[in-house]
């Protein structure tokens, strides 16, 4: 069966107009060039599509089924089409990036607006997974690229330094530890300790550091998200471990944060797949990344919105 997108766009413009003449004009073509592509598709299928009387013209029952199964279908081929254009340039289409909640209530929406900065024409939108997920839509396809923290890289996968991120101590600010300019990791023996668990990568690091440092805590309480953690230690409940980048997102009053030592960090990497190439857009905001210089001296609040999924 050899059927044109031509033939399928003129019929299901006669199907809405119920006229030639009014399908013609929408499609910019003569009323014989639309008349001669719907009497190909009726040859091709072996079906009269249309009742043609010199008054009206009307769907036949064939036409009326081909109308509602084709016509949306057309609408998505072409959007497609129209994506796959606009992708094919580097100043235009859409870019769906996953990260996890953790870094996209931090540092990440101001350095997309970075990104929108230099691309204003390219949509971008943020997808908040957890840090495996995050990964799993990088290899499947579901996102151009992933934004993580201390990914393990594979063979399936390529991963790009974007930061470093060390982490700090959140103390009550009435804490006696809190006057000092920075907290040794031993200092953490016998607290209660609240840091964030495996769905945004951080867990490994916080535990790995700990026990390098023999730290034995009272306890370790694994958290969703820092603003818990805030709010735990500005009532008193513990001491948390978190990436400093996590002030971004607006440390509780009642709280201080204090560099630890040594130094121990994560880092923030970008994640693609390996075996694929970016599409042109989506290479354009992945350089645009790693060319912010100051990546947290943007203000995203004059620009426009990103779009932002959970």
């Amino acid at each position: 069966m050899n059927i044109s997108l031509p033939q399928l766009k003129a019929f299901a413009a006669v199907a809405r107009h119920k006229s030639f003449t009014r399908a013609a004009a929408e499609l910019g073509l003569t009323q014989s060039a639309v008349s001669r592509s719907v009497r190909e598709l009726e040859e091709e299928i072996d079906q009269r599509l249309f009742d043609r009387t010199t008054r009206q013209v009307e769907l036949t029952d064939a036409g009326q089924h081909l109308s509602q199964r084709i016509c949306h279908l057309i609408e998505e081929v072409e959007q497609t089409l129209r994506d796959s254009q606009g992708a094919a340039r580097p100043s235009q289409g859409l870019v769906q990036i996953a990260t996890d909640p953790v870094l996209s209530s931090m540092s990440v929406p101001a350095w997309l607006a970075g990104c929108r900065k230099a691309w204003p024409a390219i949509a971008i939108h943020l997808k908040d997974r957890s840090q495996e997920s995050v990964l799993q839509s990088v290899r499947s396809g579901e996102v151009d690229f992933g934004i993580a923290t201390d990914p393990q890289s594979g063979d399936d996968l390529y991963c790009e330094p974007l930061c470093i991120d060390p982490y700090h101590a959140v103390l009550p600010a009435e804490h006696p530890l809190a006057s000092r300019d920075t907290i040794a990791w031993g200092d953490l023996c016998n607290a209660n300790v609240l840091t964030l668990d495996q769905q945004c990568g951080i867990q490994p690091a916080v535990e790995k550091a700990l026990s390098n440092h023999h730290v034995r805590a009272n306890s370790l309480q694994l958290l969703g998200h820092f603003a818990a953690v805030f709010g735990m230690v500005a009532l008193g409940l513990g001491i948390g471990v978190v990436p400093s980048r996590a002030q971004a997102g607006g440390l509780h009053p009642a709280a201080v944060m204090r560099p630890l030592r040594p130094q121990v960090t994560s880092t923030v990497m970008l994640v693609r797949r390996k075996s694929r190439s970016l599409k042109p857009n989506a290479a354009a905001i992945w350089d645009a990344l790693r060319g912010l210089e100051y990546k947290d001296t943007v203000e995203p609040d004059r620009l426009p919105p990103l779009v932002h999924e959970a």
